[in-house]
This record gives C-alpha cells, structure tokens and sequence, in this order.
C-alpha cells in the first residue's frame, strides 16, 4: 500500500473559479460576510487542502472537467470514482472526512443546490469506518525521553571543543519531546512557536501562548513551564539553537537547515525519535493522548481537567478518543506538575 492518496493540486494552480469561489467563502464584506468568516484558521486550510485533493484527482481521471462549472464536476458518478481511488491507499476514515469536507466546501459554495445524497454519503462512509487502535505513551515516560535525548546531546557535546549540528539537532529533538509532554498543543500551533512571540519568559519563567487565531477551537491557549525545563529551554537558545545556519534571521523555535522546520518536520522527527527508543511512534496528536491518559491515570479525581487541557467542547470527546482506561494553563500547569513528581520518583528509585 502505498503511503499517500492522489496529489493535491496547490492553491495557485487551481482553475481561477475556484481559487475565487474558495476566498469568497472567507470574505469580509460591508454588509455581507462569506459563510466561514468566522471559522479558524486551521479548519479553512484543511477545507482547502481537501479541496485541493479534490481537484487533483480530477486533473488525473476527468480533466475536461475542470473547464466546466463546479456543479457539473459534483455528481454522483464522479464522487464515487473520487471515494473509490482514495479508497485504494487510504483508510475509510481518512475518506470519510476528506468527503466531509468536500461537502462542506460544495455546499457552502452553492447552497441552493439540493447537497443531501452527497450528506448522505458522507454518513454512510463514517459509519462503515473501523477506526483503528491508536497507539500512545504515558506523558511521563515522553517527557523522560526528551531528557535523556537532551543529556545525550549535551554530553557528546562536552568531548568536543564546539557543538556540532547534529548535537544540536538532537538537543532539539529532545526539547521539542518534552515541551509537548507538558504542553499538549496541536501540531499547527507547536509548529509556528516563535520566541519571543509565542514563547516567552517572564518572571524567570518560561510561558507559551497561542492567540485564539493560532487555534483549532478558537479559544487561545496559555501553558507554563516549569523551571526544570526551563533550565533546558535557556540552555538551548544560549548554546544549541544558534548551531543552526541562519537562525539568527528567523524567530522560529524548531530551525531546520536555514529556516523554522514545517508541520510535516516535526511530525517526522518526534515519531522517529519515539520509535526508535520507546518502540512506538508517536505523532504530536499522540501526545494529547498521552496527556490525557496520564492524567486519567495518575489523578482520576481530577480527570475532567483533561478537557480543559485539550481544550474541548465536552469531555465526552476526551473520554471516547482521548482518555485509554478549569482551563489549558491551569490544566497543563497540573500536568507539569505530576510529570515532574513522577520524573523524579523515578530519579530516585521509588
């Protein structure tokens, strides 16, 4: 099976009537706003990489049919030609959503059009989904992985008269393992930490802030780091991310080469690093399970801090796909924490 679904066509690419069609949905008028104007970032960029999937496929099965309007391309015939080639390489899940999205987007798009035999499908599709066992580990035994990778670095880093590259790409690693062990943020907003901006110290401690725009949710994010891991983030801007070529152009958090590594970088990087030592590889999601669970485990009195951790609606939704067996900065800071109680135990041998 091969690893990815039809190439999406990027956004500049598109035939002129949907890239206008697209923006419209997001526009700010003076009287009227588009439909999704007030939907977060993150939502309107997979909306529009589905859609980009979308109109990759029919580039490469029906390519006549990006000369003609968009409600000549949306039938029943080449939706189900499209839900058959995701099918080949993707599970029915991943179709599912892509499908749901793209029925977001065509009825928002044409909202006078009768949509219902496409909802319909959507249904049937995520109803047939056999979601799979997601695999996690405990935020405690993610954040000791991080030291130790961290040690690692620094101690190879001592039997040389400079650190190298590849020293500091490990010291990075093991930071960016444990900064999500105790803040469990997604991908898009760990991704696009800046310092000074997002990541900041005050009062001799680190804190991390996401603007509501920088989040899914649309509700902004605030965590603190305590002083152990401080002491290692100070160690990091200091003496490992200058090693980076460039960096000092760039606020980003995680350099790669001469720029701020992508979400795809990180993702990469921390499964790498999980897979290799824990024998599992963990995706940034996967350590929101990992934070959720923990928490289930070491504090169950307390387990409804776990929404306020992930910041959810309802903690229906942390307990059905989060939870295995106040808000974020309160939440996260109890996390912490436990996390450093627990680190230490071990230390200790108890």
């Amino acid at each position: 099976m091969t690893k990815h679904m039809n190439k999406g066509l990027p956004f500049d690419e598109w035939p002129p009537e949907d890239r206008m069609m697209f923006e419209s949905l997001t526009a700010e008028g003076p009287i009227d706003d588009g439909p999704w104007v007030s939907l977060s970032a993150t939502t309107i960029r997979t909306r529009r990489y589905s859609y980009g999937h979308w109109l990759g496929f029919l580039r490469k099965s029906h390519p006549a049919l990006l000369d003609q309007p968009l409600s000549a391309r949306v039938t029943r015939e080449t939706i189900k030609g499209y839900t058959l080639a995701m099918g080949v390489n993707s599970t029915q899940t991943t179709v599912g959503i892509e499908l749901q999205r793209l029925y977001h987007t065509v009825s928002a798009a044409m909202p006078r059009d009768d949509w219902s035999w496409l909802f319909g499908l959507v249904q049937r599709v995520r109803k047939r989904a056999v979601r799979a066992p997601k695999p996690y580990v405990l935020s405690v035994d993610l954040y000791r992985l991080g030291l130790e990778l961290m040690e690692d670095a620094r101690n190879k880093s001592a039997l040389l008269p400079r650190v190298i590259l590849s020293q500091a790409e490990q010291f990075r690693d093991g930071l960016m393992i444990a900064f999500l062990a105790v803040a469990p943020m997604r991908r898009s907003g760990f991704t696009n930490l800046r310092l000074g901006e997002q990541v900041v110290k005050i009062g001799g401690l680190w804190r991390v802030y996401l603007s509501a725009d920088m989040v899914k949710t649309g509700i902004s994010e605030d965590f603190e780091i305590q002083s152990e891991l401080g002491r290692y983030v100070d160690e990091y801007i200091e003496i490992y991310r200058p090693v980076f070529p460039n960096s000092h152009a760039h606020k980003g958090m995680w350099p790669y080469g001469e720029r701020p590594m992508t979400d795809k970088m990180v993702r990469r990087y921390l499964c790498k690093h999980t897979k290799n030592r824990l024998g599992v590889a963990i995706s940034p999601h996967g350590f929101r399970r990992g934070a959720a669970s923990f928490l289930a485990a070491a504090d169950p009195k307390n387990i409804r801090a776990a929404k306020d951790l992930l910041q959810h609606n309802s903690f229906a939704i942390t307990e059905q796909h989060y939870i295995h067996g106040a808000n974020s900065r309160r939440a996260g800071h109890s996390l912490a924490n436990i996390i450093a109680a627990k680190a230490a135990a071990f230390d200790d041998g108890t």
